[in-house]
């Protein structure tokens, strides 16, 4: 469609160029010039050009990595140990917390799923014997906000726990930690995880030596 527009435009210019042509000759060879640059490129308009090779394995290597960080690897309680805390994908963090709070005396049972209501981990304390609702952010620069917080907070009450928690190796916004605040949900920074975790990983692994 839009090639017929152009070519018609073109068509009534070429007409009203001879109504007030003097010297025919001229005109002519203006057509024809024309005719040569133009027609051809309207007619034969040039292809869109393809993703290189390269740039596909790039896009192809790009989605396999995102893959990779949402897929559950099958690495073992003592691979966790030893792996450090920024290469753990959601769910080997979520597994790492769980072996934390079990050598603590606690009981954890790992929810996960897409009805989890915001609630990673479900502790169950060794002494009181009621339950605390986790959620684990492993994000690296993103701090958590306070739609998380009101969502575990709702998840809590799903998950009929009588506390809740929020482990994060980010951060917190201003709104997150005052919504925790008023709900007294406990929140845990990447500094505490990495004190307490890390400390905790590195005592382990003197035990597997």
């Amino acid at each position: 469609m839009k090639q017929l527009l152009n070519m018609s435009i073109i068509f009534f210019g070429l007409a009203w160029l001879w109504l007030i042509a003097d010297d025919p000759e001229w005109y002519w060879l203006f057509v024809i010039l024309i005719a040569g640059v133009i027609v051809p490129e309207l007619l034969f308009p040039p292809k869109k050009k393809s993703k290189s090779k390269k740039s596909k394995e790039k896009s192809k290597a790009t989605t396999n990595r995102k893959k990779a960080t949402t897929t559950k690897r099958n690495l073992s309680d003592k691979e966790l140990i030893y792996a450090n805390l920024k290469d753990l994908n959601g769910y080997e963090f979520e597994r790492l917390i769980a072996m934390y709070y079990k050598d603590k005396g606690y009981e954890p049972h790992i929810v996960g799923g897409s009805g989890d209501h915001e609630v990673d981990i479900i502790l169950t304390d060794p002494k009181e014997k009621y339950k605390i609702a986790v959620q684990c952010k492993h994000w690296k620069s993103r701090n958590v906000g306070n739609n998380v917080i009101l969502r575990l907070s709702a998840g809590k009450k799903v998950h009929k726990c009588l506390d809740a928690w929020c482990i994060t190796t980010s951060n917190y916004t201003k709104s997150a930690m005052e919504a925790a605040e008023g709900l007294n949900i406990r929140l845990l920074n990447g500094l505490h995880v990495q004190d307490k975790i890390g400390s905790w990983q590195k005592r382990k692994l003197k035990e597997y030596k």
